[in-house]
């Protein structure tokens, strides 16, 4: 099978067969710029000089006609090539179109598994910081409590911490075993409190009843008191960093990876056309169409007119 050739036409022939047939029509452009070089440009000579403007209209229509010939066959060829082309291309376009949307569809579901597994591990994320936050606050509290009141305030908190569903969802459980520790020694520290305000009680009577022995020894008790709950201060803040340096398990999600040659690009979309055109972000482009079809009528009428914001006029072209 042949393949189909190009008509092997130089620019050099090609002009040649342009000036051949200005020829035959009795124009070349060598008189036309013999007679232009003879033209006097002033008012007396405007219909010599008119006449030869038209001359020269004449000769390009000419040129032009030979260049539509001469490549018409040319032209032809490329349309079958064009035709063929397009006949083969729509069955590939179709078929990698059904493919594309297909494998987006995939890789859109594998991405918004994975927006799903990240929001996931922020939750989670997020619920077992607030417990960690929660438990060393509160370690904290119950270190710098002094008094009962407080420590039984503390310990109310506690409670209501430990109750909060919404707040700790599934992990409740589990916040709530991790606070037993610091429960127990908070129950601890506050009979430690108590027992250390009926000692300071003791000591301001066996001092009002001038009992110094009964006051030393009572001293000596207090000091110890005094020892034990500074101990459990600093025991339940260890107790709480340890439980907050416990490593959290957050499960993996094993998705595919998409394969490399996706491209991310922005777009934009108008969804509020007024707002759109108040920033200047919109452009109105008049209707050729419409406007056209009134311009046919406003000719009949043969004068300037303004309409609906569109002038209608006579343009002159010398």
């Amino acid at each position: 099978m042949t393949e189909l050739t190009q008509p092997n036409i130089s620019p050099e022939i090609a002009k040649s067969k342009m000036i051949l047939a200005l020829g035959k029509a009795e124009k070349s452009v060598q008189g036309l710029h013999d007679t232009e070089s003879k033209l006097v440009y002033n008012e007396d000579h405007l219909g010599v000089i008119k006449l030869f403007i038209e001359n020269c209209k004449a000769a390009e229509r000419i040129v032009d006609a030979e260049r539509v010939r001469l490549k018409e066959p040319s032209l032809q060829e490329g349309r079958n090539i064009d035709s063929g082309a397009k006949l083969v291309s729509h069955d590939l376009i179709n078929l990698r179109n059904k493919a594309q949307e297909k494998y987006t569809k995939i890789c859109q579901e594998v991405e918004r598994k994975r927006q799903e597994a990240e929001k996931e591990r922020q939750r989670i994320a997020t619920i077992r910081s607030a417990m960690d936050n929660f438990k060393m606050e509160y370690s904290a509290k119950i270190a710098d409590a002094k008094t009962l009141p407080v420590l039984l305030d503390i310990e109310r908190r506690i409670n209501l911490e430990t109750g909060n569903k919404n707040k700790y969802m599934e992990f409740l459980p589990e916040f709530v075993e991790g606070c037993k520790a610091i429960r127990s020694l908070l129950t601890g520290q506050k009979i430690k409190v108590k027992d250390l305000s009926d000692l300071q009680l003791q000591a301001s009577q066996a001092s009002a009843n001038n009992d110094d022995g009964a006051l030393l020894e009572i001293y000596d008790k207090i000091e110890e008191k005094t020892a034990q709950i500074a101990e459990t201060a600093v025991h339940v803040q260890e107790t709480a960093v340890h439980q907050a340096s416990t490593p959290t398990e957050i499960p993996d999600v094993i998705l595919p990876i998409i394969p490399k040659g996706s491209r991310q690009y922005w777009e934009w979309e108008v969804v509020d056309q007024k707002a759109a055109l108040k920033a200047g972000l919109m452009m109105i482009v008049p209707d050729q169409k419409k406007i056209d079809e009134i311009l046919k009528e406003k000719r009949k009428l043969g004068a300037e007119v303004t309409e609906n914001g569109i002038r209608y006029f006579i343009q002159t072209k010398y």
